[in-house]
């Protein structure tokens, strides 16, 4: 038994060394205790226009029907509610990218808030957004008087995308500003938060059918809508894609993990996996992620786990990577 203490007692000495030659103590420090708390203004290019986007056409042309024909006296909501992975923010971004819908909106603001909700920066988050201004102001009434003098009157769409908080007292104080001609959609994971919001509609996003999955599949993997020019992949390719679970982020994921690989063999050993049968695994997207990051280079992984150990939504700067102390995880790229 001592031996053993004392074998452990060494490993965690090391890893605590490894630690101070890094510097991560120092880095972790000195995270602005604000940082993590900040909505990020999500970019509205950010769908792959070389990709074709498939299986939710319906569900869009739904959403841009009651965007475009609410006559409401106040404003109005529509959720999408499901599961990760499930493309509640590639919906949402059709339908805000969509050109009916520029010409029928005079604003478009997009904010990601994740679970980190602040009503004050988001507010500040949606006024900078609908006046291309950066705004100082930290009261909360200020911000809202001033929103609710640039939106009014006017018809405004809000993506409010990942939302997990279901506290109503905060999503009372964040509509607040907000009255006829202004349409709202809320993503989230959680019916909960669908039900706080009171959508004139839910959307509840089911799986995709094989086929989607597969067009989905090899536009990543192959650059191709389907198989005929890749005759050899076609069968091993149908496989893996029935391991996608009708999961269109994991098909993505999968897809794009083989965009390189040119060999049968490979494409065998993906579907083969056992990461597909772990027992607490054999639903969703995390089976197809984990073999994402199995698959990566060395030194990628080392700078996966090297962001890892940082706040969640922590900013940083690139060059925290190219100092001294850092280099250490990409010492084998050289």
């Amino acid at each position: 038994m001592i031996p053993k203490v004392k074998d452990i007692t060494a490993r965690l000495n090391n890893l605590n060394t490894r630690r101070s030659n890094l510097g991560l103590s120092k880095i972790l420090s000195q995270a602005p205790p604000s940082k993590g708390n900040q909505p990020r203004l999500q970019p509205t290019s950010v769908m792959d226009e070389a990709v074709e986007y498939v299986g939710r056409h319906k569900e869009k042309q739904k959403m841009i029907e009651l965007l475009k024909g609410n006559n409401s006296d106040g404003f109005s909501v529509l959720s999408i509610v499901v599961m990760g992975g499930m493309g509640k923010t590639t919906l949402a971004q059709l339908v805000y990218n969509d050109a009916t819908i520029n010409e029928s909106f005079d604003l478009k603001a997009w904010v990601f808030v994740s679970d980190n909700f602040d009503a004050i920066a988001i507010t500040k988050a949606i006024l900078q957004s609908i006046t291309s201004e950066s705004c100082d102001y930290s009261n909360m009434d200020l911000l809202q008087v001033k929103l609710k003098e640039k939106s009014s009157g006017k018809s405004f769409l809000l993506v409010l995308d990942d939302i997990w908080n279901e506290n109503y007292n905060d999503w009372t104080i964040l509509r607040s500003p907000f009255g006829a001609g202004t349409n709202i959609i809320v993503t989230t994971r959680l019916q909960i938060v669908s039900s706080m919001v009171k959508p004139l509609k839910a959307f509840h996003l089911d799986k995709l059918s094989d086929d989607d999955c597969l067009s989905i599949f090899t536009q990543h993997a192959l650059n191709a809508r389907n198989f005929d020019e890749h005759r050899q992949f076609k069968e091993i390719g149908e496989k893996i894609v029935r391991r996608c679970n009708g999961l269109p982020l994991a098909a993505k994921a999968i897809g794009s993990l083989l965009r390189t690989v040119i060999y049968h063999g490979e494409w065998e050993r993906i579907y083969e996996s056992e990461i597909w049968d772990l027992p607490e695994e054999r639903c969703g997207i995390i089976p197809a992620l984990r073999l994402s990051y199995h698959h990566l280079p060395s030194y990628l992984k080392r700078c996966f786990a090297y962001c890892s150990i940082l706040p969640k939504d922590y900013e940083f700067e690139k060059s925290v990577f190219s100092r001294s102390s850092v280099k250490v995880i990409f010492s084998d790229i050289q």
